[in-house]
């Protein structure tokens, strides 16, 4: 789950929720770990922050190589 921040926010900033953060407007926060998840729940519930979705590309294309062809000069 992604979240973007809306406005600046204080959080927890770990697990065990003994230290604070300030999540900054415009940040993208990436909730991998469960107390992510629930933080960024209450944030989303809070009007804080909206949910989302950034998709990568699955795969890449293939740059081919352009090989330079040597020019040869004969003698008339």
């Amino acid at each position: 789950m992604q979240i973007k921040m809306i406005v600046n926010a204080f959080g927890s900033g770990n697990k065990s929720g003994n230290a604070s953060v300030e999540y900054k407007e415009g940040t993208i926060i990436d909730c991998k770990e469960e107390w992510q998840v629930t933080l960024g729940n209450s944030f989303v519930e809070s009007g804080f922050a909206m949910e989302v979705k950034i998709t990568e590309p699955t795969e890449t294309k293939a740059v081919k190589k352009k090989v330079a062809k040597k020019k040869t000069t004969t003698k008339k």
